[in-house]
């Protein structure tokens, strides 16, 4: 039995693989830049472009007593999207403070995130400490999980 494995152990090792450590800084910080772009002129093809379809999105809700969280598909995560362009007006997005590192083999975008926009007639927005996990490669990458600490206001 152990000799049955061996070659598919072989080929494994030997198969290109794409790691997200293949996604150097430079192309990190140009993905993420045209991901808010791509929410801010309100393409949701591009952004579903962006996003890979297993990805998964936590978010923590830090003003709610106690704290909650909750996790979102893509296709959840574009319907939020969808529905905020459709009910608000006046939106903004602002990203700073980008910072891209390698944890665990995995390119991670570290940033704070601020969006500013008029829903329902009112003034509303929320600050947002977000890692953004990319995988793929230089030429392809393409978000795998996003987690969230937001304060709305």
């Amino acid at each position: 039995m152990k000799i049955a494995f061996a070659p598919l152990l072989i080929i494994s090792l030997l198969s290109p693989q794409l790691h997200a450590s293949d996604i150097d800084k430079d192309t990190a910080t140009r993905f993420i830049n045209n991901f808010y772009q791509a929410i801010q002129k309100h393409d949701l093809k591009a952004v579903g472009n962006m996003i890979d379809n297993k990805a998964t999105i936590k978010v923590l809700w830090t003003q709610a007593d106690p704290p909650q969280s909750f996790t979102i598909s893509k296709a959840d995560y574009l319907q939020q999207l969808k529905a905020t362009w459709h009910f608000a007006t006046n939106e903004s997005y602002e990203i700073k403070n980008i910072k891209v590192s390698l944890v665990d083999n995995v390119t991670t975008v570290s940033l704070q995130e601020t969006e500013n926009r008029t829903l329902f007639g009112k003034k509303a927005g929320q600050q947002n400490e977000l890692q953004i996990a990319l995988g793929g490669d230089t030429k392809s990458p393409r978000i795998i999980s996003i987690q969230n600490k937001t304060k709305l206001w």
